[in-house]
C-alpha cells in the first residue's frame, strides 16, 4: 500500500469511528433531555457529530491533494460526478415534493444530501478506476 493510503486510512478510520460514537452519545442524551434544556446545549449536542466529518473532510482533501496526477483527475471527476449527481437527485425530489407527488420533510431531505453525495462518490470513483485501468 502506497504511503499515500496509509496516510489517508489513519486520518479516515479515527474520523469515522469518533463520528459514529458521538453521533450515537449525543442522540442518546438527547433524547434523556428534557423540553426545558437550554436551546444552545441541544444546539452543541446536535451539531457534535459534525466535529469528526470536518476531520474526515480534511483527510480527503489531504489525500487528493498527495496522490499523483492520474489519482487526483479519478477522484476530481468522482467527485464532480457525485455532485452533479446528487444535485439532479435533490432537485428531483424538490420537484415532487412541491407538486405534492412525494412529502418529505426539509430536515430529511437535508441530512440525506451528505450520505447520498458520498455513496455516489464511491460508485463513481469505482466506475473511473475502472475506466482508467
Amino acid at each position: 500500500m502506497r504511503p499515500v493510503y496509509r496516510q489517508y486510512l489513519k486520518s479516515f478510520i479515527p474520523a469515522m469511528t469518533a463520528y459514529m460514537v458521538v453521533l450515537v452519545v449525543s442522540i442518546l442524551v438527547l433524547k434523556k433531555l428534557g423540553p426545558d434544556t437550554p436551546v444552545f446545549l441541544r444546539g452543541i449536542l446536535v451539531l457534535s457529530p459534525i466535529v469528526p466529518i470536518i476531520f474526515f473532510c480534511l483527510a480527503m482533501y489531504r489525500f487528493i491533494r498527495d496522490c499523483d496526477e492520474l489519482e487526483r483527475r479519478i477522484e476530481l471527476e468522482s467527485i464532480a460526478l457525485s455532485c452533479l449527481f446528487t444535485g439532479i437527485l435533490f432537485m428531483a425530489v424538490g420537484f415532487l415534493a412541491g407538486a405534492e407527488i412525494i412529502i418529505v420533510k426539509g430536515a430529511t431531505v437535508a441530512l440525506w444530501v451528505f450520505p447520498v453525495l458520498c455513496g455516489l462518490y464511491g460508485i463513481t470513483k469505482c466506475i473511473h478506476t475502472w475506466r482508467y485501468r
